[in-house]
C-alpha cells in the first residue's frame, strides 16, 4: 500500500532504515545486516541520493518528495504481487509529481507489479494506467481501457466528469457541469445512485440498480444501454 500522505504513514519516531528493515525482516528470513543492505538498495532505487547514509534520517528530515519515494520502497520490499496507490502524488508539486509517476510505472514493469491507482486526477490516470473504472457511490459506474473511456464515456457521470476537463482547442464554451452534489454513503437513493442527477434517467432508474452491460470493449451500469426486450406479436 502506497498512502496519500507519506509524512503520516511513516512513523516519526524512528529512522527510515528501521522502518524498512522490519518490514523486510517480516517477510523474509534476511538477518539484520542483509536486510539493511537491502534497505540500502532499495533507496538508491526509487531515487534517494546517498542511500547509505539517507537510511538513518527520520521522516522529517525528507521533503515530501523524498518521503513518498520511501514508502515506495517500503511497498515493493516485500515483493508484492499488487502494490494500491491511494492518490500517492496529491501532496506533491507537479513536477515532482510526474516523477513519483514514473517511478510507480518503472518499478511496476521491474518488479512484474500490478499497480492499483485511486485517483480523481485524470491527466494521472490518462498517462499511467491500462485500465480505468470510474466509480460513483461506491460502485463501478464504467470501466473499460483508458483511452476508450476517457475518449467516448458512455455512463452520463462519466460523461460529465470527461466534459469538466479543460482543453488547450481554444474552444470558447463553459465547462459541463453536473447539477447536484454526491450523495452520503448513508443515504444512496434506490435504483441507480445518480439518478437525481442524471438528464436521462426515467422512471426505472429510481427502482431498479443497474448491473454492468458490456460495450464493446467497455462495461457501463446504466439502463440507458439495456438491450430493448422484444414484445409479443
Amino acid at each position: 500500500m502506497i498512502f496519500q500522505d507519506p509524512l503520516t504513514s511513516l512513523n516519526p519516531l524512528y529512522r527510515i532504515g528501521d522502518q524498512i528493515i522490519e518490514t523486510i525482516r517480516t517477510h523474509s528470513n534476511l538477518s539484520e545486516s542483509a536486510a539493511r543492505r537491502r534497505a540500502i538498495d532499495l533507496l538508491a532505487e526509487v531515487g534517494i541520493p546517498a542511500p547509505e547514509k539517507r537510511i538513518d534520517g527520520y521522516p522529517h528530515e525528507f521533503s515530501g518528495g523524498m518521503r513518498q519515494r520511501v514508502v515506495i520502497a517500503l511497498a515493493i520490499c516485500a515483493e508484492p504481487e499488487l502494490i494500491i496507490a491511494d492518490e500517492p502524488t496529491t501532496a506533491l508539486d507537479v513536477s515532482v509529481q510526474a516523477q513519483i509517476i514514473a517511478l510507480i510505472k518503472r518499478l511496476g514493469r521491474d518488479h512484474g507489479t500490478a499497480v492499483m491507482l485511486v485517483t480523481h486526477d485524470m491527466g494521472v490516470i490518462a498517462e499511467t494506467c491500462d485500465r480505468v473504472a470510474v466509480m460513483y457511490s461506491g460502485r463501478i459506474a464504467e470501466i473499460g481501457p483508458v483511452q476508450e473511456v476517457v475518449r467516448n464515456p458512455l455512463h452520463p457521470y462519466a460523461k460529465g466528469l470527461m466534459g469538466a476537463i479543460p482543453t488547450l482547442a481554444g474552444e470558447d464554451k463553459r465547462l459541463v457541469q453536473i447539477p447536484g452534489s454526491m450523495p452520503r454513503l448513508s443515504a444512496i437513493p434506490p435504483g441507480c445512485p445518480f439518478n437525481p442527477r442524471c438528464a436521462f434517467a426515467f422512471d426505472r432508474c429510481h427502482v431498479e440498480r443497474p448491473e454492468p452491460i458490456r460495450q464493446g470493449t467497455q462495461s457501463v451500469a446504466c439502463h440507458l444501454f439495456e438491450p430493448a426486450k422484444e414484445t409479443a406479436a
